[in-house]
């Protein structure tokens, strides 16, 4: 028979694979881990649960609790009595102090262990040190709370969409502009809150935003919110792309063009009034000089009126006593006549009254034009655009800017007489025009200052170019440099001194025409001079006659 096999060493049961793993992991892991059992006694403490806790002794016996810890420590406060009594985990996070005299976050989470019967026979009990966590959060806290007030005070309308086009922020601009409360719109369909939007432009965009992930600007759409009332709109949409793959959320952000168009009106208007009252003194000079010949003319005149009446009045002396017969009266009237002609130098006077009434004439001409010009300049306008005469807006210009320029440069035009009418505001036209040929006369000057033996020239034409009529103003001053041309447009931006330049007028009039419809661009060479060009549509391509409203 064969030899029976030893029973007790066949059944012995093979030792787990996993164990190993489980060691090092409880040894190594950078997370205090201890067990108790049912009566808090330490089964098993790794080392990182020692360096958390360097007052406890692990190895007391009893009751870990009852190994004189703080009661104000992690110990003191450990969970493990309510996990083992409830059969729930339970959680404790305290303040420890540290050598330095900081203090830590620690947290203390006890999950209670159950056996096959559903009897808790123990706990783990897993601390961590989370002070950086803790910073992080607060860190993070305080930025989510800074970012919240940068956002609800900003002017700008905010509203940003989720991937359905749902509500996400809805910022205090959005609620005033719209007349929703962020609460009432939150969650919901951005094109189903009760707003009209003209047509389907700002649909469109955020489609095509989400589509290209780059901003997409809405310019001047209308908005009719509850209440009736209708807003004008500028809208930029921006793509907020997502990790996950899921459609990208949009930040429409914009604001309310009414207050805007208002400011800026009201800007265009007091610069207007500025540029006139700098030009004052020099209109008032402009005046002076015609006046002052008007007047001497009118006192020569004066004088000449005296003579030729004494003159008159002896030649009817002398006709009276020829018709008497009065040999010797007529000797005397004619002796008399004779001399007030020679002391009146009458042929001296019937060359030079009619010169000065000519003479009066254009002075008085040239105070109308003035003044004329200044009431065109100066008058705001009804605010409706009408067909208005470009060639005689320049010309007025032109009168009212003489003093700025006619020391330093020539001012030869060539308007076009087959100019057609344009289509807008005249005032804000004369504002934009103002504006060149002043900045054309003072960079004349600037050269002419510094090359005195130079004469300044500008020269403003007009003409009609494919689609547009255009004014052109070009000087021979020292021309723009290259660094600074692409900043010309920018509102605030000016080469001048300080003093001599807001930095306005280019930005105020690249804004008035693009809203003609028109555009106002330059070349420029260093050294020889600028040209700006300002463009104005074509009404009808072009068909509208000169003179035509």
């Amino acid at each position: 028979m064969s030899r029976p096999r030893n029973r007790a060493a066949t059944s012995c049961p093979a030792p787990d694979a996993r164990a190993p793993f489980f060691e090092a992991l409880f040894s190594h892991i950078d997370v205090g881990l201890c067990f108790l059992d049912r009566n808090r006694q330490v089964v098993a403490v790794n080392a990182a649960m020692r360096r958390l806790v360097p007052g406890q002794d692990f190895e007391a016996r009893g009751a870990c609790l009852g190994s004189g810890a703080a009661a104000d420590g992690l110990c003191g406060r450990c969970p493990a009595s309510e996990a083992l009594e409830t059969g729930r985990p339970a959680l404790r996070r305290v303040t420890e102090p540290t050598p330095d005299g900081g203090g830590r976050h620690v947290e203390a989470v006890c999950q209670p262990l159950f056996d096959a019967g559903g009897a808790v026979f123990g706990v783990a009990e897993i601390v961590r040190d989370v002070s950086r966590r803790d910073a992080a959060e607060r860190e993070m806290a305080l930025a989510t709370r800074d970012i919240e007030m940068l956002l609800g005070s900003i002017r700008s309308i905010l509203v940003s969409l989720d991937g359905q086009n749902r509500i996400r922020r809805f910022n205090a601009s959005a609620e005033a502009v719209f007349g929703l409360s962020a609460a009432a719109v939150a969650g919901r369909d951005f094109f189903d809150v009760g707003l009209d939007w003209d047509g389907q432009l700002v649909r469109a965009a955020v489609e095509e935003s989400r589509r290209t992930l780059a901003p997409v600007r809405v310019d001047e759409v209308r908005c009719r919110i509850p209440g009736d009332a209708e807003r004008l709109l500028g809208l930029t949409v921006n793509p907020v792309p997502v990790p996950d793959g899921d459609a990208p959320g949009v930040l429409l952000l914009g604001q309310d063009l009414a207050e805007i168009k208002a400011r800026e009106l009201k800007g265009v208007h007091e610069r207007r009034m500025q540029a006139i009252g700098h030009l004052a003194a020099g209109i008032a000079h402009e005046i002076n000089t015609p006046v002052q010949y008007v007047g001497y003319n009118a006192g020569f005149l004066e004088e000449a009126f005296t003579d030729l009446l004494a003159l008159l009045d002896a030649y009817g002396r002398l006709a009276r006593a020829v018709a008497g017969g009065d040999a010797a009266g007529m000797a005397a009237a004619a002796d008399e006549a004779a001399r007030l002609a020679a002391a009146a130098d009458y042929e001296y006077l019937r060359q030079e009254i009619p010169a000065a009434i000519a003479n009066t004439r254009k002075g008085i001409g040239q105070v109308g034009d003035i003044v004329q010009a200044m009431r065109q300049m100066s008058h705001p306008g009804s605010g409706e655009m009408v067909f208005f005469d470009l060639n005689a807006s320049v010309r007025d210009i032109v009168t009212i800017t003489r003093n700025a320029w006619k020391h330093v440069a020539d001012v030869p035009l060539d308007l076009s007489p087959d100019l057609p009418m344009v289509y807008g505001l005249p005032h804000e036209v004369s504002q934009v025009l103002l504006n060149v040929v002043l900045n054309a006369a003072q960079a004349v000057e600037e050269r002419v200052v510094r090359e005195p033996w130079q004469r300044g020239r500008i020269a403003i034409a007009s003409r009609v170019v494919p689609g547009s009529v255009e004014v052109s103003v070009a000087d021979n001053g020292p021309g723009i440099e290259a660094a600074v041309q692409g900043r010309v447009f920018d509102p605030f931006f000016t080469t001048k001194a300080v003093g001599k330049g807001t930095g306005q007028g280019l930005a105020i009039s690249h804004a008035i025409m693009g809203r003609h419809g028109g555009g106002i661009d330059f070349i420029t060479r260093l050294g020889e001079g600028t040209t700006f060009f300002v463009r104005f549509p074509l009404e009808n391509g072009g068909q509208i006659q000169p003179g035509a409203v």
